[in-house]
């Protein structure tokens, strides 16, 4: 409760208008912006060593000082990109590219703990989001950027709206990088999410700045699943942080948010581990965050908002939740732990851990002690990741807001939490975070209406300033503006944390600035418990009247700051002065600390003088009824506070008590109303009769008096006796010869004013009273002085307006009296002005008649006008000009008679402006006057289409200059009348208009006016009537003004001094602009009286050429002058002097030898033409001989190359609607990689089972178990594969089976495998540089040569499935089906349309194509099928035609085999022939026998055949056809002596055919020269060729991202090089050509069924060799010579092979300017093919452990660290478990 203080004596108290408080000079300025208008502003970064402030947008960057004024800037874009190509851009290689904005993505500061910053590092999203670094202190200064990035340095999002983090961390001296990027759907595939990358190069690993290569990254499985929304990246202690948002893919699918961390230094990714977020259980997706403290401790501050429904995308519902970091980091070493060693369950068996993003890994249940955080902080190679949590950390929202929250950050105040955040709308909100952990907002401010707040909202070192960042602005506030408080109830009104109200101090201030905050009431703080302002809770009196002393009582509560030094006494000083205008003064009476006021309250003096005084009317009531306690003493006159009066006779004030008699206003005396009338006449005597009460009161006589009042013009009537007394009552002073200035006008005035017309000398207005002479009773007749107008129609309908006097009392007086030339006039009641004005309306007349106006007064005499008025019958007969546009504007000139009738505003005397029209036709014209209208029908106006000005030229002159040949073309009809063309200021003249052609086209020629050259030309148009053309409608530009074009002086040394010219010649001026707005046609030069003809003008020469002689001088001088006009500008370029002394001629001798001499000449030059032409026709001759014989050849090989290749693509175009996905029949991952692993292997691993007994499997696969774990130790494993080739029995053929093993078992860890391959490779490298570098690599001899195969083949499925799979299916298709379409020979293989000329059919055999109709069983309904076949086919290889046309498109593996079927030929109902290779109707001669054809059974075209199961056929000799890559073979042919042959027999000479036995020359040449046939290669290959370039194509294409592992081992093979020493660029060229080209895709190229479930035949076997072979030429680095002995696959693609070695320099080329693999990326794309059986794998590889036992032991036993591994004894405890194998355990 509060304390009754002492009594006070007041120390001061001035008057309020006199204390006027002090605003404080030191108060906050208001807030610092600067608008960006360049670009979108994307980051905002701070520099908090020098407080610079560095902002990233699009295409620019800029350098700001801490008070935002710009310090330097630079351009970042736009650049030509396209987010599909990797850079550098070629926009040959890449057409889509185009100019594309560079959005900043990262804005970071290279900075080392302890330092300055070293530089900006900058990331945009053009060129795949590569990086930069730019200076500090200017930072248009790039101090690193690569010009050929590689993918490794691919760090940005590539799109603007897809989200990217960065963190620079330190680890041991080296400055890393984490990057978070989300997901896009175009560029390089592969990026992993999370990265490593460093900052400055490395050389020893050959690693460029922001490259991630060998640095870890986060991999996942599917990309586009795992598609992470970052929102921030942080550095907290020793890890690194992620806050990202993306869909629960474990769970229930919903969209979450998630925090992750990792350690800073683990390169590996080992300790990677994240948690979800819970915010209230609504709000799932993370919008901002970022890391501060709460109570002291770090907390993550996250604003999340509500999803919509199961999508990424946020509502406006948004709420920010704190998370401890402690409890944080609890919750990621929980799921670390349980992961580790309870295989991520709980006690009650329930998954709480688990391992995410699709990664081929599992938790386990390791011992507790190997798994504490103190000896693996960060994980380790057998610990697994990445690790997910899937318990979420839960938080109450603090805040929630509407509109989204955009930016976040936060500020400890004297251990209080505030947090700021932006909002969607541009406001900053201030919320002050309690420490229950709920947030009050305080305060908002609007930073930018028009745009979000930015998410990088920055405070400065100081904590006392938030950078905010907009779209445009960039803006610099202060957190708290304590300050602008100046009272201690402002001050915790405004419930701001960061301000408190010093006491002692008088002001608002933050804690730490008040002095004695320590101390109790001291610093009161509007948070805390005790928040109540020191006051002067009472004052006693509070109202004091000024003329007297008193004693002040205050009351002062309990938290007053007790001090020894407040100032609590003091004294009233009272001032004799006081304002006029006011009856009390408020005056602040304060408590004070020294100069500070503590608290204060208000005392009021009240003056009740002033009361009575500030009344003049009634003083009296005005004290009684005053709000003060003041009375009124009647006989002194006088207001005072005292309640006696020296006179006695008090009257109280209303508020007093009711005791006291009398009181109150009614008391007063006063005169309160006039009883008479208020009239009073000026200069007589008027008796006035007035109303009062309690004037008993006064023993005197009253005296009145007027006093005038100057606004109102009235005169107010008061009483009093000796000072004012009264209320005012009003009386009106009037003077009747003011305003009346005749009879009617002093008549017309009301009666009760008196007034009268007297007749005296001077008759006048006057008051009745005053006139002696007698009165008028009669006023004289009407006056007329004018009348306007003086003529109108016969129809009347016009106004006539009569001026004079005496023209009525009234309207009725006149109502009926006036007439026009003897015709009534109608006057207007309205119009009507007494005595002075009359305005009447005309009524019609019968014929044109003139006379005087007449008014006629009542019971007066007439009045008649001076002036005639005449009637007129005005008439019309012609207008100028007949024809204008629509729009109007049209200015027309009616002529005709009389046409001057009624006002002359009604209608021009002559001209009279058209209107608009909105259609075309001829309208007559109208004239109105008043009622009458005349109508010219003689004559018809023509609305014409609107000019339409098609061209323009020239849009340009100079400023002084008038160009008179502006020509205008337009399409319009031709007008009478055009206003001038207009410009501003008045730009065009017009000159003329002529018509040119047809009526509907014409021109007009224009002068361009004179201008100033310092005039600014604002508008330029065409003016025609209303018709506006602006000049840059016309030719899309604006017209154009030059500076004047300047000429120089002939003799420009001396001025006036004439120059020599020699006639002939010409005359050269120099000047300068001379054709910025001219041409030769538009200048005249004169020299004298004669034209100077101009015949070259170039922008500073003039040349023109004078006359033969002397023209004669203008003036009086002797010389002509030069002078050349401009349009108007002319130039006096001075006088020409001609040089008449002619020289000598040349002698006529020397003339006539001079021409005969060169007549010789010519005649000899002539003679060597001729003979070389005919020599040179007749080596033409010869030449084209040969040419029309090659181009015959070539004109044949082509033509049957376009019907081939045309046939063909009729052919491809089917397949390609099969191709475009399930149409292609590609393996599965399982069979290809047996395929590839195991060639030519029956019952590979792969697909078999263990076979054990149910006894032994459980030991057993424990055993593998553990030799799976031995396995994965790299000792072990490099010591397993070095033992085994060590020894003498371990063949080549068990060193690729040994390979394939391991690469099954190790399959699932393929990062191991690859890491162990590189060892090993090392080894190998190392081996092969001491002997032949060149040699390594060559042929598959060791088990990591082998692992390299089946590694690459692993690695490159997926590209061979996207990419090579489609051209290398549709060229296998092609060369089918040209092998197909000839004839093969189906024991030796040959066939007629080859590549391969071994394979060649080199004879002419007669066939021709048949049709079969082969009936299709479909369901119940057999349906007809038509294929093409050969007759000379046999009948096997016509049921592989039939069966690949009814089968298309499908698996080879899917389809019955030919040996299974028969093909039956029907011929009507009962004629069913089984056809077969073999039968008893044979052809046998001698021991040859052949296979049957259609041709031996003759089948004709269109015959009807059906595919029957072999076991239905009645008919038919057994055989065997082993289809595939075999020839067919007969069973028991062999055995009986005979020999089987087709088209040709093998070994023998070729058969003749009988229409060419005769001809034995033809016999011979047909052995002789074989070679002829070599042209059928030629065609095969020229239809081929856009099948074998597009596969090509696919494998050495650069235009896409060459696939990973290509990259990845490539650039190992360049660091080999580099480690030991090979600069010889050969020996890396072959190195890469053995791993890949030889290694994978010849392979490949060879056995498309590798890749593809298909059938490939000896002749497509052929083919394919010939196109591997061709692609092993091309990749080899020697020169390709060919001559007349070189083979022929050479020669056939000799032109191709240089072409082809150019795709391989340049794909070897871009790779390595690429530098830089990924492997990681490898395991998790493949975890997707991961399930082989492992365990077969491992146990074919026992079997070698077991073979070679005692070897393996032994050297694991001599290597040191094998044995602190005790890897023998783990060996052994395998073998004891697989087979019971007795050991030394």
């Amino acid at each position: 409760m509060p304390a009754a203080a002492s009594l006070l004596l007041l120390l001061a108290i001035l008057w309020w208008p006199l204390v006027l408080p002090l605003v404080p000079s030191h108060l906050q300025s208001p807030p610092t912006f600067i608008t960006l208008n360049g670009s979108r502003l994307n980051h905002l970064l701070l520099d908090t060593h020098s407080g610079h402030v560095y902002v990233g947008a699009v295409n620019v960057l800029y350098h700001l000082s801490p008070d935002l004024q710009v310090l330097s800037w630079g351009k970042t874009g736009p650049k030509l990109d396209s987010p599909d190509c990797l850079p550098p851009i070629d926009p040959t290689d890449c057409t889509q590219a185009e100019t594309t904005d560079n959005t900043n993505k990262l804005l970071l500061l290279e900075e080392i703990k302890g330092g300055d910053p070293l530089s900006l590092i900058v990331c945009g999203t053009v060129l795949q989001g590569i990086c930069e670094k730019r200076s500090l202190e200017n930072v248009s200064q790039v101090l690193y950027k690569t010009d050929n990035p590689v993918d490794t340095q691919y760090v940005a999002a590539n799109n603007p709206r897809v989200s990217t983090v960065g963190v620079v961390v330190e680890q041991k001296g080296v400055l890393l990088m984490l990057v978070g990027r989300g997901y896009t759907s175009k560029g390089p595939g592969g990026i992993p999410p999370i990265t490593m990358r460093r900052l400055t190069p490395v050389a020893r690993h050959s690693a460029p700045a922001f490259s991630h290569e060998e640095l870890g990254k986060l991999v996942v499985g599917s990309y586009s699943e795992y598609n992470n929304h970052f929102v921030k990246a942080f550095h907290h202690n020793n890890y690194v942080y992620f806050v990202f948002s993306r869909r629960d893919v474990w769970g229930k699918r919903e969209y979450r948010t998630y925090v992750s961390r990792l350690c800073a230094g683990d390169p590996n990714f080992y300790s990677y581990v994240e948690v979800p977020l819970c915010c209230g259980g609504r709000y799932n997706l993370a919008q901002v965050a970022v890391l501060g403290y709460h109570r002291e401790q770090p907390a993550l501050f996250v604003a999340m908002a509500m999803g919509q429904a199961s999508t990424p995308t946020p509502t406006d519902r948004t709420a920010l939740c704190v998370y401890k970091v402690e409890e944080l980091d609890k919750a990621l070493h929980g799921a670390q732990l349980l992961c580790y060693t309870q295989e991520g369950k709980d006690a009650n068996n329930k998954e709480k851990a688990y391992i995410e993003y699709e990664v081929s890994s599992s938790c386990l249940k390791l011992p507790q002690v190997s798994c504490w955080p103190g000896f693996y902080p960060c994980g380790g190679e057998h610990t697994p990741s990445p690790i997910a949590s899937a318990i979420a950390l839960e938080a109450t929202p603090a805040f929630t807001w509407t509109p989204p929250i955009t930016a976040v950050t936060t500020a400890t105040e004297v251990g209080h939490t505030i947090v700021l955040l932006g909002d969607k709308n541009g406001r900053l909100h201030k919320v002050f975070l309690h420490a229950n952990g709920t947030g009050t907002k305080y305060d908002t401010v609007e930073v930018d209406a028009e745009s979000p707040i930015n998410a990088d909202l920055l405070l400065d070192s100081t904590k006392q300033n938030v950078y905010v960042l907009t779209e445009r602005k960039v803006t610099k506030l202060h957190v708290a503006q304590c300050e602008k408080h100046l009272d201690c109830h402002s001050c915790l009104s405004n419930r701001d944390p960061y301000c408190g109200w010093c006491s002692l101090e008088g002001r608002c201030t933050r804690k730490m600035d008040c002095a004695r905050h320590a101390q109790l009431h001291h610093w009161i703080w509007s948070y805390g418990r005790e928040r109540q302002c020191v006051s002067i809770e009472s004052l006693h009196p509070s109202i004091q009247s000024r003329e007297e002393q008193t004693q002040v009582q205050t009351l002062i509560p309990d938290h007053c700051p007790h001090s020894e030094v407040l100032n609590i006494v003091g004294y009233v000083i009272c001032f004799a002065d006081i304002c006029l205008l006011v009856d009390h003064v408020s005056v602040r009476m304060a408590l004070r600390f020294g100069d500070v006021t503590i608290s204060h309250t208000n005392i009021t003096f009240y003056d009740c003088k002033a009361v009575g005084r500030l009344n003049t009317t009634s003083p009296c009531m005005a004290c009684v009824s005053s709000i003060w306690p003041c009375h009124w003493c009647v006989k002194d006159e006088l207001c005072t506070h005292d309640k006696s009066c020296p006179r006695q006779h008090v009257i109280y004030n209303s508020r007093v008590s009711e005791l006291s008699l009398p009181r109150g206003p009614d008391s007063c005396p006063c005169v309160w109303a006039l009883q008479s009338s208020p009239l009073v006449p000026v200069g007589f005597d008027s008796e006035l009769s007035l109303q009062g009460k309690n004037l008993d009161i006064f023993e005197v006589m009253l005296i009145c008096r007027l006093s005038f009042h100057p606004i109102h013009f009235l005169y107010l009537l008061v009483v009093s006796s000796l000072r004012l007394i009264c209320v005012c009552v009003t009386v009106q002073l009037y003077d009747c010869s003011v305003g009346q200035s005749d009879c009617s006008q002093c008549r017309a005035v009301a009666g009760n004013y008196g007034c009268v017309w007297c007749a005296d000398e001077t008759p006048g207005c006057v008051y009745n009273q005053s006139c002696t002479s007698g009165t008028m009773d009669t006023c004289p007749p009407p006056l007329i002085t004018e009348v306007e107008p003086l003529t109108g129609p016969l129809e009347g309908g016009i106004l006539l307006t009569i001026q004079g006097s005496n023209l009525g009392q009234s309207f009725q007086d006149i109502q009926a009296g006036v007439t026009v030339a003897g015709v009534t006039c109608r006057p207007l009641p309205e119009a009507y002005r007494i005595s002075t004005s009359i305005v009447c309306e005309l009524q019609a007349s019968a014929n044109a008649t003139a006379g005087p106006v007449v008014i006629t007064i009542r019971g007066s005499e007439k009045g008649e006008s001076q002036q005639m008025f005449s009637y007129q019958n005005p008439q019309l007969s012609r207008i100028v000009p007949e024809k204008g546009p629509l729009a109007g504007g049209t200015m027309l000139t009616v002529h005709g008679s009389q046409l001057l009738t009624g006002q002359r505003t009604e209608q021009s005397s002559d001209q009279i402006a058209g209107l608009h029209s909105n259609q075309t036709g001829r309208v007559p014209v109208k004239v109105v006057f008043g009622k009458a209208e005349r109508i010219l029908d003689s004559v018809l106006f023509s609305y014409m289409e609107d000019a339409v000005i098609t061209d323009a030229t020239p849009t340009e002159s100079f400023y002084g200059y008038v160009r008179s040949r502006l020509i205008i073309h337009a399409k319009m009809k031709i007008q009478s009348s055009f206003n001038y063309p207009q410009v501003v200021p008045n730009l065009y003249e017009f000159l003329s208009l002529s018509t040119k052609g047809y009526f509907e086209e014409c021109w007009m020629i224009c002068k361009s006016p004179k201008v100033e050259p310092k005039s600014r030309i604002v508008r330029v148009w065409f003016e025609m009537d209303n018709v506006h053309i602006d000049f840059h409608t016309i030719k899309n530009k604006p017209f154009t003004y030059h500076p004047n074009p300047d000429l120089f002086q002939l003799n420009s040394e001396s001025r006036g001094t004439p120059i020599r010219f020699k006639p002939g010649g010409v005359l050269a001026v120099e000047g300068k602009g001379l054709t910025l707005a001219m041409n030769r046609d538009e200048v005249v030069a004169q020299l004298g009286d004669k034209e100077c003809v101009v015949k070259t003008l170039d922008n500073t020469h003039l040349y023109c050429e004078p006359p033969e002689e002397q023209p004669l001088a203008l003036d009086d001088s002797d010389l002509p002058r030069l002078k050349v006009l401009m349009g108007s500008l002319a130039f006096d370029l001075g006088p020409v002097q001609y040089d008449n002394d002619l020289h000598s001629p040349v002698p006529l001798a020397a003339q006539i030898g001079l021409a005969a001499g060169a007549a010789v000449v010519v005649l000899i030059v002539l003679v060597i033409i001729l003979m070389y032409r005919r020599k040179s026709k007749q080596a033409l001759r010869d030449y084209k001989k040969v040419l029309v014989q090659l181009e015959t050849l070539e004109i044949n090989v082509g033509d049957q190359c376009r019907k081939e290749f045309t046939d063909l693509m009729t052919e491809m175009m089917d397949l390609s609607s099969d191709v475009g996905g399930p149409g292609i029949p590609f393996l599965d991952y399982r069979t290809y990689a047996e395929r590839v692993f195991f060639p030519g292997q029956k019952g590979a691993p792969l697909s078999q089972n263990l076979d054990l007994p149910d006894s032994r499997r459980q030991t057993v696969e424990q055993g593998l178990g553990q030799l799976n774990n031995l396995l994965n130790n790299r000792l072990f494993l490099i010591r397993f594969i070095h033992t085994l080739e060590v020894q003498q029995s371990f063949s080549q053929r068990d060193r690729g089976y040994v390979a394939s093993l391991l690469t099954m078992a190790l399959h699932d860890k393929l990062e191991y495998f690859t890491d162990v391959m590189k060892t090993l490779l090392g080894d190998l490298v190392q081996q092969y540089v001491a002997k032949n570098p060149k040699l390594m690599l060559r042929r598959t001899e060791t088990v990591v040569e082998k692992m390299l195969t089946n590694w690459m083949s692993i690695c490159l499925y997926s590209f061979l499935k996207e990419v090579a799979g489609e051209p290398l299916y549709k060229l296998y298709r092609a060369i089918k089906y040209q092998v197909d379409k000839g004839p093969v020979d189906a024991v030796t293989g040959k066939a007629k349309r080859t590549l391969n000329d071994s394979h060649l059919l080199r004879e002419d055999i007669e066939y021709c194509s048949v049709t079969l109709t082969v009936l299709v069983k479909s369901g119940v309904e057999v349906q007809p099928c038509p294929v093409k076949v050969l007759d000379t086919d046999t009948i096997t290889q016509v049921k592989d035609k039939i069966l690949d046309q009814i089968y298309k498109g499908a698996a080879f593996s899917q389809r019955p085999a030919a040996d299974s079927l028969d093909l039956e030929w029907r011929s009507g109902q009962a004629g069913h022939l089984t056809l077969s290779d073999d039968d008893v109707t044979a052809i046998i001669q001698g021991r040859w026998k052949r296979i049957n054809t259609l041709q031996h059974y003759k089948v004709p075209d269109g015959a009807t055949v059906a595919l029957i199961p072999r076991s239905q056929s009645p008919l038919g000799v057994n055989q065997f056809y082993q289809t595939g890559e075999k020839t067919p073979m007969l069973e028991g042919e062999e055995e009986e002596g005979l020999r089987l042959w087709h088209l040709v027999k093998p070994s023998e000479d070729p058969e003749i055919p009988k229409h060419r036995k005769s001809s034995m020359r033809e016999r011979e040449r047909a052995k002789a020269i074989p070679e002829i046939y070599l042209t059928r290669l030629l065609s095969m290959k020229g239809t081929l060729q856009k099948f074998v370039d597009d596969v090509f194509v696919a494998i050495l294409s650069t235009k896409r991202p060459p696939p990973i592992a290509v990259r990845f081992f490539f650039d190992f093979l360049d660091d080999m090089a580099e480690k030991h020493g090979i600069d010889d660029p050969e020996t890396v060229h072959i190195w890469k050509t053995n791993s890949l080209p030889l290694r994978f895709w010849v392979n490949i190229l060879k056995n498309p069924q590798f890749v593809f479930d298909v059938q490939v035949t000896d002749s497509v076997d052929a083919v394919l060799s010939v196109i591997a072979q061709t692609f092993i030429d091309s990749c080899t680095t020697s020169e390709h010579k060919v001559g007349r002995d070189s083979p022929v696959n050479k020669l056939l693609y000799a032109r191709e092979i240089p072409r082809y070695k150019q795709l391989v320099e340049r794909y070897y080329s871009d790779i390595h300017n690429a530098v830089s693999g990924c492997y990681q990326e490898m395991n998790s794309t493949l975890t997707e093919l991961s399930g082989m059986n492992s365990l077969v794998a491992l146990h074919e590889l026992y079997k070698y452990i077991n073979k070679y036992y005692d070897q393996i032991i032994m050297s694991l036993e001599e290597d040191t660290a094998g044995q602190k591994m005790q890897l023998a004894y783990r060996l052994q405890q395998v073998a004891a478990l697989v087979e019971n194998k007795v050991t030394d355990l």
